[in-house]
């Protein structure tokens, strides 16, 4: 009598509710904001990549440190979600830089506060 119950009406109800358009439509709307929130975080970590790139570039020099946290928390998992060729060629010239054991903190001050003029006067 169970296996009856099973075919007779669970079987009917369960293909009733996957070929919903009720069902796929939760899905897909599902999929849709998965996938821009996807976009938004490419997008962020592009903006963020590409920014402490060129300073780092910028600056001419990186720390170990600075060199590890940048591949493995934003460079590897942006590449892991297809990247782009502009994120690549940055990274290509940070990998270049000479790397320092550790940074001065009067030194990043001073080029912080460089790049702050030059901004300035780029303005003008």
């Amino acid at each position: 009598m169970n296996h009856e119950i099973f075919t007779d009406i669970l079987v009917p109800l369960i293909s009733a509710a996957l070929a919903s358009t009720g069902l796929w439509g939760i899905l897909k709307k599902h999929s849709q904001e998965r996938s821009a929130t996807t976009r938004l975080l490419l997008g962020l970590a592009y903006d963020k990549i590409t920014g402490l790139g060129l300073s780092y570039i910028e600056r001419g020099w990186i720390s170990k440190d600075e060199y590890e946290d940048y591949r493995k928390y934003l460079y590897e998992p942006y590449m892991a979600f297809g990247g782009n060729g502009v994120v690549e060629r940055i990274m290509e010239e940070v990998s270049k830089l000479p790397i320092r054991a550790s940074y001065n903190y009067k030194e990043i001050q001073e080029a912080k506060r460089q790049r702050s003029l030059n901004g300035e006067k780029n303005e003008q």
